[in-house]
């Protein structure tokens, strides 16, 4: 296995550990009041920190996408939602929403270019991308 391979499971490791560690801090503030936001808050900010390092490893512009900006916000709105109407349940559905920022933001060729434009390097069309096709 070549050595810059290890470097690409970094982003899914920030966004797991992410995950864990703001899973527990949300069980433990459960009866903090605004603290249990903490944990959602860690979430978002490991979300924004995974996009930006894969959009790096990709040789992209070393931010977060909109995208990761759109999804941490909602996770954060989402915590709320939940901490206002039962503070002991934040802590049970921060792993779902990990798991689906996961797949949305990690999964490959998740940074294109909006209006679906293509990007620089791809210069087939979508038809060439079919087998068999002329």
């Amino acid at each position: 296995m070549k050595r810059n391979h290890w470097f690409d499971v970094g982003p899914s490791l920030l966004l797991g550990s992410g995950m864990i560690l703001s899973t527990f801090i949300a069980g433990r503030t459960a009866g903090a009041g605004w603290l249990v936001l903490a944990g959602p808050l860690l979430l978002g900010l490991a979300l924004l920190g995974a996009d930006a390092l894969q959009g790096q490893l990709r040789g992209k512009p070393a931010r977060p996408a909109p995208a990761a900006w759109l999804l941490a916000g909602t996770c954060l709105l989402a915590g709320l939602l939940v901490m206002l109407r039962d503070p002991d349940r934040v802590q049970a559905f921060i792993p779902g929403i990990g798991t689906a920022a996961w797949v949305t933001l990690l999964r490959p060729g998740s940074r294109k270019g909006c209006g679906g434009r293509q990007a620089e390097d791809e210069t087939s069309t979508a038809a060439g991308n079919i087998p068999g096709w002329p």
